[in-house]
C-alpha cells in the first residue's frame, strides 16, 4: 500500500502524508504500480469528459478533458517532453552538452512547440475517435481510459532497457535497481490482461456483439494497438535515448506523452478499418 501511494503522489497532483514517503533507495519498488495508477487517471479522465459531455458540445468537452488531466497530473510529462525536444534536437553532439540543455530551467523554441503539437494531437485524435464512437461510448471510453496506462507502462520498460544517463543528479537514477526488467514483464502482462479485458468488455457491451455475445473485432483491435505502440515504444526508446547514452526524468516523460499520442493514432486507425 505505501508502495502504490508514492506512486500515486509522484505521478498526480494528489498529496500523500508525510510518514508514508519512501527513502530514495526504495523508489523503484513503487513503478510495479505505475500502470495501474494511470489506470486511475484515465478512470478520473473518462469520467470528466462523461460529465462535460452533458453539458459542453463534444470539441469542447474533449479540450477541457485534455485540460483535466493536464491538471491532474501536474503537467509533470509535458515538462520533460518540452527540456526533451530542447535537448536532442538542439543540434549539439557532445552528449554532456544535450544534457546541460535538458537541465535548463527555461524552455526553448522546439521545446513550446512539441508541447502545442502533442497538446492538440491529442485533442485531434480524441476528438475523433469519439466521432467514430458517437453510438458506442463504450468503446471509446475504454480508449480514453488505457491512454494513460500505456503511457506509464513506457517508462517501466525504459528502466528495464536502458540505464541512466547520469549516474547522479537524475530523477531516473532514483529508480534504477537490478529488478527493473522483472517489473517491467510483470507490469506488461497484467497490463495486456487488463486491456484485452478492457476491449472484450467494450465489445460486449457497446451493442456490436449480438445478443452480449463475444466480440472478435474488438478483441483485433486491442491487439493490434498493443503490439504496434510497443513496436513505436520499442524504436521511440531507441532514437531518444542513443544521442545520451541512457535515460533521464525528461526522456521517460517525453516518451510517455509521445507513446499516448501514438497509441490514440493507431487506437483511431484500428477502429477505422478493422
Amino acid at each position: 500500500m505505501i508502495n502504490f501511494l508514492n506512486a500515486l503522489g509522484f505521478l498526480t497532483v494528489i498529496k500523500i502524508p508525510e510518514k508514508f514517503f519512501l527513502k530514495k533507495e526504495q523508489f523503484s519498488k513503487s513503478l510495479i504500480y505505475f500502470p495501474l495508477i494511470g489506470l486511475l487517471v484515465g478512470i478520473a479522465i473518462s469520467l470528466f469528459y462523461v460529465a462535460a459531455s452533458y453539458i459542453f458540445p463534444l470539441v469542447l468537452a474533449v479540450i477541457l478533458t485534455i485540460g483535466f488531466e493536464i491538471i491532474f497530473t501536474g503537467g509533470l510529462h509535458y515538462d520533460g517532453l518540452a527540456d526533451m525536444f530542447d535537448g536532442v534536437f538542439s543540434g549539439k553532439i557532445e552528449k554532456n552538452k544535450i544534457l546541460e540543455i535538458m537541465k535548463k530551467s527555461d524552455v526553448g523554441v522546439f521545446g513550446i512547440l512539441s508541447i502545442i503539437f502533442s497538446i492538440a494531437l491529442k485533442i485531434c485524435f480524441i476528438y475523433y475517435i469519439a466521432l467514430l464512437n458517437s453510438k458506442n461510448l463504450v468503446t471509446f471510453l475504454a480508449v480514453l481510459i488505457f491512454m494513460p496506462v500505456f503511457g506509464r507502462l513506457s517508462m517501466l520498460y525504459l528502466f528495464s532497457r536502458y540505464g541512466a544517463a547520469k549516474k547522479e543528479g537524475s530523477l531516473a537514477v532514483l529508480f534504477v535497481s537490478e529488478n527493473n526488467k522483472k517489473i517491467f514483464i510483470i507490469s506488461a502482462f497484467y497490463t495486456i490482461v487488463l486491456f484485452m479485458l478492457g476491449m472484450t468488455l467494450a465489445g460486449v457491451f457497446s451493442g456490436d456483439g449480438a445478443g452480449g455475445t463475444l466480440d472478435w473485432i474488438h478483441l483485433k483491435i486491442g491487439m493490434s494497438v498493443f503490439l504496434f505502440t510497443f513496436l513505436f515504444l520499442i524504436l521511440a526508446g531507441k532514437f531518444f535515448t542513443r544521442r545520451i547514452g541512457g535515460i533521464t526524468g525528461d526522456i521517460l516523460g517525453g516518451i510517455c506523452i509521445i507513446v499516448e499520442i501514438f497509441y490514440l493514432f493507431i487506437s483511431y486507425l484500428c477502429i477505422k478499418f478493422i
